[in-house]
């Protein structure tokens, strides 16, 4: 794996040591891969015909031999493992394409679930199946030592990813050991063994007692994630209406699927950040107008066009018209905060120099790039797989009408589905007179493969919320006025700074790797 990897053969990305993980990780690895890089449905059913018969294998040969009841059972194992495997690997897939967090998260859990229930049955002794899984149920499915070895591989993810596609490269035999490790300690059946002497009972005591505790460890820290991803702000913080007013004016934007008075930023309350009602705007996505309906916004929105959800998918040209004309005779200067998708339009805005009367760009969770690109659905290319992924993903949001998130609308086509558009446009200069902040969510890291730092941006420690309620945190509120009182931000906790690293092998690798 590491002669292939530096050869060019295979990406070079975190997750290139999960490829010799313990089953069914590696296999999750095996379709993360060829979901990325195959360009039509045939590749993709002989990569994963390839994929089978290697795992098979290797697993074979790991359980004792090349013996037709070896074999059989390894093909048994993994023709089991494959359905949750293939699910898993489609919702990371469907979150690199879309760039949303709910969907990693999704897969990360179904990953992991699949690896909890499956890891031990695979070394078990042939040739039933069954009576593998029966084995691995009575021992409680060997958790301890699956979780003490799922948390030390993620450390060695984290080291990984620090050090580049190098040090992802090195560390594969590293991980091929690990994982040499965990299954010699799950292979063998404890009663089946010699009673052992004292010495070794022990030994054999504290070993367990240790990979428990690794295991626990890891547990609960992502127990702590998941209660916080879920929690989070109750709601918009509110202030009393400044003394002293700031000078200039606010305008916020929202991102996709929002409308008029409806989306996440627009629930700020800029008393906190020294604006009045009447020095705050409302961006619309259809264009300007004598005002919009004010539904949850803090402030009634007197300028704009009334715009549904639609509207926030039209194409890139016509969204920076639509905000140059509502920027347009506003007091200067203008503070421009806007949301996700937002982020992409306002700085592509800003490279063409048409933010008249702006002074300061706050950027709330913004991607710097786009790891996995998509041809148009029904045509062959790079990623076909993502274009599928994506299209299914549309149909099921539709139902609850909470999404009209369509993979080849104009607006994802020239950023989601465009290779370099994002990345190009961030990595450009704004205009030296306009302050840009960088707002990132925490859960949104995985997602970055490069981090979430922009080059010509001050950014700002990753905020422990979830993407869409990043407007609602106290300490978003808290760090703006700091940037616009052009004051310290405070020190960035070390843990928020490792949930990127720690996470992102679990990830699919860029379309480039």
């Amino acid at each position: 794996m590491a002669v292939l990897a530096a050869t060019g053969v295979l990406p070079r990305w975190p997750g290139l040591i999960h490829l010799v993980a313990l089953p069914p990780l590696d296999l999750i690895a095996d379709l993360r891969i060829l979901m990325v890089v195959s360009p039509s449905h045939p590749v993709f059913v002989a990569g994963l015909a390839l994929s089978l018969a290697v795992r098979v294998t290797v697993l074979a040969l790991l359980l004792g031999g090349l013996d037709r009841r070896r074999l059989g059972y390894a093909i048994r194992f993994y023709l089991v493992v494959l359905p949750p495997a293939l699910i898993a690997a489609a919702l990371l897939l469907g979150a690199g394409a879309t760039l949303y967090f709910g969907l990693f998260w999704m897969g990360l859990v179904a990953a992991l679930t699949t690896v909890a229930v499956t890891a031990t049955a695979g070394w078990s002794t042939p040739p039933r199946l069954a009576a593998g899984f029966a084995a691995a149920v009575r021992h409680g499915l060997r958790l301890g030592t699956v979780g003490a070895y799922v948390v030390v591989l993620a450390a060695l993810g984290a080291i990984a990813d620090l050090t580049g596609p190098t040090g992802a490269v090195v560390l594969v035999p590293v991980s091929a050991l690990l994982t040499l490790t965990a299954a010699r300690l799950l292979r063998m059946d404890p009663p089946l063994r010699p009673e052992p002497s004292p010495r070794v009972r022990w030994s054999a005591v504290g070993l367990r007692l240790t990979r428990r505790a690794i295991a626990g460890v890891g547990a609960a820290a992502v127990a702590a994630l998941v209660v916080v991803m879920v929690t989070g702000p109750t709601g918009p913080p509110r202030a009393p209406e400044p003394d002293t007013p700031r000078r200039g004016s606010l305008m916020l934007m929202s991102g996709v699927d929002s409308s008029s008075g409806n989306g996440a930023i627009l629930e700020i309350d800029p008393h906190f950040s020294g604006y009045t009602c009447e020095q705050t705007y409302y961006f619309s996505y259809a264009g300007p107008g004598r005002g919009q309906p004010r539904n949850a916004a803090l402030c009634p929105i007197t300028t704009g066009a009334p715009y549904q959800a639609a509207d926030t998918l039209r194409s890139t040209n016509e969204l920076v018209d639509a905000l140059e004309a509502q920027l347009a005779g506003l007091p200067p200067p203008v503070v421009l905060v806007t949301h996700s998708q937002g982020v992409w339009i306002t700085w592509e805005a800003a490279l063409r120099d048409r933010l008249p009367n702006v002074g300061a760009l706050v950027l709330i969770g913004p991607f710097p790039e786009n790891p996995v690109p998509y041809p148009p659905r029904g045509k062959q290319g790079v990623s076909r797989l993502a274009a599928d992924v994506t299209w299914l993903i549309s149909r099921w949001s539709r139902p609850g009408g909470t999404s009209v998130f369509t993979p080849d609308s104009p607006l994802s086509r020239e950023w989601l589905a465009h290779p370099t558009a994002i990345a190009e446009t961030l990595a450009g200069r704004p205009p030296p007179d306009i302050r840009v902040l960088s707002v990132p969510s925490v859960f949104d890291t995985p997602l970055m493969p490069a981090g979430p730092s922009l080059r010509w941006a001050t950014d700002l420690c990753s905020i422990p919320v979830i993407h869409p309620n990043v407007p609602y945190s106290a300490e978003f509120q808290r760090s703006l006025t700091r940037f616009l009182d052009h004051e310290p931000q405070s020190p960035c906790p070390l843990w928020r700074r490792a949930v990127g690293p720690l996470f992102r092998p679990f990830s699919v690798p860029t379309w480039d790797a």
